[in-house]
């Protein structure tokens, strides 16, 4: 099933179960206090009601990657006492559902692109085998690293069209982990050819992110805080 024929599927599960569930409660008001004329009219409009409610919630996937992003978000949050600029829940390119977080370190000389995917099975083992191949369970761990190195191209774009006034600007993919465990003390680290380069993608569990991303921070001074600032203005413009 695709993911939009999923989510048509669960908003017309959810129509009809919050029309049913409100409907009943509201006849059973009208035939208390009422009769059963109370009780028909009553129980219809909040069929009615309770159906709205069900088409405008959610579905699962935006459930889940609503909590992922505020996961993240909370795991990032340390970060902005050491200097860095955060910027969270921006969808990058074409496919709203993935959501992406902007992160500059107060030295500037490069931008961090995580990328929150719901895809990790809960209480998978993610790790690298003897090849050097990321393995996600069930999952196929090649999806994530795609999207989120074509996410950093996207975002590379834009830094070297103002190359000019912020200087050469670096690129890293975090991929955070929240309901996984990760091999090697919580960060796998490899490498994948894309577009003739040799790439660099880190998987972290959300315990180690901001260790990890410390990790980062070169000499900071006061004209990199003026150009870390920058950055985060110029991105936040281009992917509200």
């Amino acid at each position: 099933m695709t993911a939009r024929a999923r989510i048509r599927v669960e908003r017309a599960a959810s129509t009809v179960g919050f029309g049913l569930a409100t409907g009943v409660a509201g006849a059973l008001v009208g035939a208390v206090t009422g009769g059963m004329g109370w009780a028909l009219a009553v129980g219809g409009a909040a069929a009615v009601a309770g159906g709205q409610i069900g088409r405008a919630r959610p579905d699962s996937a935006t459930r889940r990657n609503t909590r992922l992003t505020a996961a993240t978000a909370d795991r990032l949050a340390p970060l902005r006492r050491e200097g860095w600029r955060l910027i969270h829940a921006r969808a990058i390119g074409q496919d709203a559902d993935r959501v992406y977080h902007l992160c500059i370190p107060p030295s500037a000389h490069r931008v961090v692109v995580v990328m929150d995917w719901q895809g990790w099975p809960s209480g998978a083992r993610i790790l690298l085998d003897s090849d050097g191949n990321l393995q996600a369970g069930a999952a196929d761990g090649s999806i994530p690293v795609d999207w989120v190195l074509h996410a950093a191209d996207t975002v590379g774009t834009v830094l070297k069209d103002n190359r000019k006034t912020l200087g050469g600007v670096g690129l890293a993919q975090v991929l955070p982990v929240h309901e996984a465990s990760v091999d090697n003390g919580g960060h796998v680290q490899f490498h994948r050819e894309h577009n003739d380069q040799q790439r660099e993608i880190n998987v972290v569990h959300g315990t180690a992110l901001a260790d990890k991303m410390s990790t980062v921070i070169r000499d900071v001074t006061r004209s990199t805080r003026r150009t870390a600032r920058g950055i985060a203005e110029l991105l936040d413009a281009a992917f509200p």
